[in-house]
């Protein structure tokens, strides 16, 4: 937290598990905004995410932005509200979260000492002491301010975000100085937002937030990720919540539903695949796959509209390199895999429309008024491309999406079949988003831009998935494609989740990684073509190379894609041949 002097005592979280942590809190991973208090032990990532559940705090974000946190003394602001969410909230929180009492007591604990013997250098440093103290019924020698104000903390009782809103503003405005080295119109503006926030609360609220709100004030469930607890959490077997929920697969597969959109695949298929791949360490994981169409209109499927034009906005803005891209990984493609081919040309069903034949329809009733292209090359070729969706590939959704659209329109244009898939996990299941399928129409590939990132990532499972499907394909050349940051982690009963156990192991640490690789491995010894292309972060690189080996490549530049993807087609061309 910004008003912590001395961050060391605490458990430091990078921004991954950080994240991670507070969605499975708040019980949704599209919330955004808590960062400002800049949070970096557990509990308060923890407390901050009861308070998103609680609380419609997307606002209060949003107003603090426009007001507090423009001036110098932001922290203390900040320092204030934390404490006024400690105050309301921490209650109800041990209610839900019992281990969280110990994980408390350890943290205040550590700032009362810290605080204790460290010099008094700011107003946040005086009303965090002053708070702690008031807590254990020591009576704090400070400012009558502080005092005052703590007062008033201590009486309050918040029951939504505009009680909070009201009652920060009013505090700020009494006991506040506002940065003197302001003009003074910026004041007298920014005091008037605070004193007319009302204006700017809900009814500013847009429909889909609303709605938002609303569907997760019912949902009892995790929908975030739970990837990325993978070490330096000995606290967190304090968070098991001992007692059975009442939360069963029917429930889980409702939540997955609404979120992804219907099944697409029969339950017989669906059944097959988990009898053939849901062993050993991933026992009892089911499969839910889906082409993400909803029964009707609902949030989550505007959720789904509104990151396909987000995918395809940034796709826009640079739609001309990527075309050439596009043209360019075609031409290597071509002049390599398909180096030996002949193409020819039959008259069909289906196809190009050919004009002149179509007095063929009426008088000799043939049908065969169309003309479809064929390759006659040394095997016929099959691409699949797989997507890690996981929640750590959030802020590179457009980029894993254009990626994918780039390789397979330039398989469609040499009319190579190809399937797009991508995979995350979520509770006890692994969901596979299918984007397109071997013989689908080029405009299929659209699709592709509703890629989103969510919930954690059994690579492994993911991968023997698809050497299941792939080996059954008759083509003579296969190739996998797997876009993934090279960090396999699914831990699925999170203690902090106080659910139900699942009847599921974890899937995490070296365990996860060389599962990983043994998959891969068993890939290449059923004759498909593997190429992992890294989208992680530089140091997760070595995990990366321990998975896919030297067939993976990483691409810093999306100007550069084409042509390193294209040398990966030129080698195994070379191998192949």
């Amino acid at each position: 937290m910004i008003f912590l002097l001395n961050r060391r005592i605490f458990l430091k979280i990078n921004k991954d598990r950080r994240d991670n942590l507070f969605w499975t809190v708040s019980e949704n991973y599209l919330a955004r905004g808590y960062e400002i208090f800049n949070p970096d032990s557990f509990y308060q990532v923890c407390l901050l995410g009861y308070a998103f559940k609680k609380y419609q705090m997307d606002y209060f974000v949003d107003f603090a932005r426009s007001t507090f946190l423009k001036f110098n003394n932001k922290d203390d602001f900040l320092c204030l509200a934390f404490l006024t969410l400690d105050k309301n909230l921490k209650e109800e929180l041990f209610k839900e979260r019992p281990g969280l009492i110990s994980i408390r007591k350890n943290y205040c604990d550590e700032i009362f000492k810290t605080l204790t013997f460290t010099r008094n250098t700011s107003f946040a440093h005086e009303l965090t002491l002053s708070y702690f103290q008031f807590e254990r019924g020591i009576y704090p020698k400070a400012h009558k301010n502080i005092v005052e104000i703590l007062n008033l903390i201590f009486k309050s009782s918040i029951k939504d975000v505009n009680e909070l809103m009201d009652f920060l503003s009013g505090i700020y405005l009494k006991y506040f100085h506002l940065d003197k080295t302001l003009s003074k119109e910026k004041i007298e503006d920014t005091k008037e937002k605070i004193k007319s926030r009302k204006t700017l609360g809900l009814k500013t609220s847009s429909k889909s937030n609303s709605q938002f709100l609303k569907d997760y004030e019912l949902e009892k469930f995790n929908i975030g990720s739970s990837e990325f607890f993978e070490e330096n959490y000995e606290n967190l077997k304090l968070v098991k919540d001992k007692k059975d929920g009442s939360a069963g697969n029917e429930d889980f597969l409702s939540v997955i539903e609404k979120n992804y959109g219907q099944l697409s695949l029969g339950k017989n298929q669906i059944q097959k695949l988990e009898n053939s791949i849901s062993k050993g360490i991933h026992s009892n994981i089911k499969i839910y796959w889906t082409k993400g169409q909803f029964k009707e209109d609902t949030y989550y499927k505007e959720i789904s509209l509104e990151k396909f034009k987000e995918n395809y906005s940034e796709f826009e803005k640079n739609k001309l390199k990527y075309l050439r891209g596009i043209r360019n990984l075609r031409e290597v493609i071509k002049n390599s895999l398909l180096k030996e081919s002949e193409e020819y040309s039959l008259y069909s069903k289906s196809g190009s429309l050919e004009v002149s034949k179509l007095w063929k329809i009426n008088y000799i009733e043939d049908p065969k008024v169309f003309k479809k292209n064929f390759i006659d090359d040394k095997g016929q070729i099959t691409v699949d491309i797989l997507l890690d969706s996981s929640a750590s590939q959030n802020e590179r959704e457009a980029q894993v999406a254009i990626q994918a659209y780039i390789i397979s329109s330039a398989l469609c244009q040499l009319k190579i079949k190809n399937r797009v898939l991508a995979f995350n996990n979520l509770f006890n299941y692994l969901t596979i988003r299918e984007y397109r399928n071997y013989n689908d129409d080029i405009s299929k590939n659209k699709d592709i831009f509703s890629y989103q990132a969510r919930g954690s990532n059994r690579d492994g499972l993911a991968i023997k998935l698809m050497n299941y499907l792939i080996d059954k394909n008759k083509e003579d050349r296969k190739f996998l494609i797997v876009l993934s940051d090279g960090r396999p982690n699914d831990e699925v009963n999170l203690a902090i989740l106080g659910r139900k156990k699942l009847d599921v192991r974890d899937y995490t640490d070296d365990f996860a990684l060389y599962d990983t690789s043994k998959e891969v491995l068993n890939a290449k010894l059923k004759g498909i073509n593997v190429l992992g292309v890294f989208t992680g972060n530089p140091e997760d690189l070595p995990k990366e190379k321990i998975i896919y080996g030297n067939d993976f490549a990483y691409i810093t530049k999306l100007n550069r894609f084409s042509q390193i993807v294209g040398l990966f087609f030129k080698s195994m061309a070379n191998k192949l041949n």
